[in-house]
C-alpha cells in the first residue's frame, strides 16, 4: 500500500506502563493483535481481538471486515516490537477508526516494563530463539524445518512430528507420506 507512509504520519504511541494502567483500571479499550496467526497461537493479551491473519499483508482486509461499532472505540494495537503497528495504525485510521494508538516498543517492551500482567502465553520472535516468556527468556518452542510453524513441546512429542520432515501443521501436505501410503 504505497499511500501508507509511517514516516509522514502514524497513530500516537501509548507506553507499556500507561496501557497496563488502563487495563488495571478496567478502561474500555479494544486491544488489536496485528501479528500473524501462528504468532498469536503462542500468546496474546487477555481479551485481545485476534484477526487470525495468515500474514501481515492480510491486515487491511481483516480491518475492513471489522464491525462499524468498533470505529469509535479506543483501540490499542500491538505487535512484537512495534514496527508493524506503525503501518497498521495508519491503515486503521484511513479506514475510519477514530481513536487508534499503538503500544510503544510492542510486546517485548511491555514484558520488560510490566511482566505478564494481562498477558497469557509466550511471544514469538523472528530469530533462533523462536519464543520468549514474559521475563524475556527463551522458551522451549522449536520451528518446523518444512513449514516454519512454531511447535510447543507437546507438538514436538506428537506422532505427527518428524524432525526435518513434517509437523502437525504440514504433515498432510508431506509428499513422502503420500508416496509411502500408496505403496
Amino acid at each position: 500500500m504505497d499511500e501508507i507512509k509511517p514516516a509522514d504520519f502514524t497513530a500516537p504511541h501509548v507506553s507499556p506502563g500507561e496501557l497496563k494502567r488502563m487495563l488495571d483500571a478496567g478502561e474500555e479499550v479494544i486491544l488489536v493483535d496485528t501479528r500473524n496467526e501462528y504468532e498469536t497461537r503462542l500468546g496474546t493479551f487477555v481479551g485481545a481481538l485476534d484477526l487470525k491473519i495468515p500474514t501481515f499483508r492480510d491486515f487491511p482486509d481483516a480491518v475492513a471486515k471489522l464491525p462499524d461499532s468498533l470505529r469509535s472505540k479506543k483501540i490499542v494495537m500491538y505487535c512484537t516490537g512495534g514496527i508493524r503497528c506503525e503501518k497498521a495504525s495508519v491503515v486503521m485510521l484511513k479506514d475510519g477508526f477514530e481513536d487508534v494508538m499503538q503500544l510503544e516498543g510492542g510486546i517485548l517492551a511491555y514484558f520488560e516494563e510490566c511482566g505478564d500482567s494481562h498477558w497469557a502465553g509466550d511471544c514469538f520472535v523472528f530469530d533462533q530463539r523462536v519464543a520468549l516468556n514474559h521475563n524475556l527468556v527463551e522458551t522451549n518452542y522449536e520451528v518446523c524445518f518444512k513449514c516454519r510453524q512454531p511447535l510447543s513441546m507437546d507438538e514436538q512429542q506428537s506422532e505427527n512430528y518428524q524432525i526435518n520432515q513434517y509437523c502437525p501443521y504440514c504433515k498432510d501436505n508431506n509428499p513422502a507420506k503420500s508416496t509411502q501410503s500408496n505403496l
